[in-house]
């Protein structure tokens, strides 16, 4: 009787498992064939300024010149041929984090916060030189579109760690 009663639970316990696991690996190829639906919105996604189309979208908005168009690619050429190098240091700095001991860990950090500083000054750079190609009504533009954006995004503290966002104290 109790082989049966063990035989019976096994049985039970390995169809449901086998069940589950079907359910669970159909909804995630019909998650990987549509990502597009999802039941709740993206949070700080914005596909109008993704890709090509964002591109394309932007400059309309922004009604550039193909004179302005071809500048800003040119710049923006060169400035990723600056920041590769920078990028790359700051990537194999990184990794190197994972195989050293705490004394080298600390001269690591601190390299990586230099490389970090001199990445964040070459793209305040960068955003110079856009706008200095652009005329008063672009720049008038570009700042609307900043606002929206930015009126768009989440509070940056607490939604990143599921807490409500903070309340002013009055």
């Amino acid at each position: 009787m109790k082989k049966l009663l063990i035989m019976c639970a096994i049985a039970a316990l390995a169809t449901t498992t086998s069940v589950y696991a079907a359910t669970t690996s159909s909804t995630t190829t019909t998650e990987k064939a549509n990502p597009q639906k999802c039941e709740r919105p993206c949070k700080g996604f914005n596909p109008e300024f993704k890709g090509q189309k964002g591109k394309a979208e932007f400059e309309k908005r922004l009604n550039l010149t193909e004179a302005q168009k071809a500048k800003i690619k040119k710049n923006h050429e060169a400035d990723r041929a600056k920041m590769e190098p920078i990028m790359q240091k700051l990537h194999e700095k990184e990794k190197a984090k994972f195989e050293i001991t705490n004394p080298e860990l600390q001269k690591l950090n601190k390299e990586i916060k230099a490389l970090k500083e001199q990445r964040h000054k070459l793209m305040e750079q960068n955003k110079k030189s856009f706008e200095a190609l652009l005329t008063k009504e672009q720049k008038a533009e570009l700042e609307k579109m900043k606002a929206e954006r930015k009126s768009q995004r989440p509070e940056r503290h607490g939604h990143r760690y599921g807490m409500p966002p903070k309340q002013e104290i009055k």
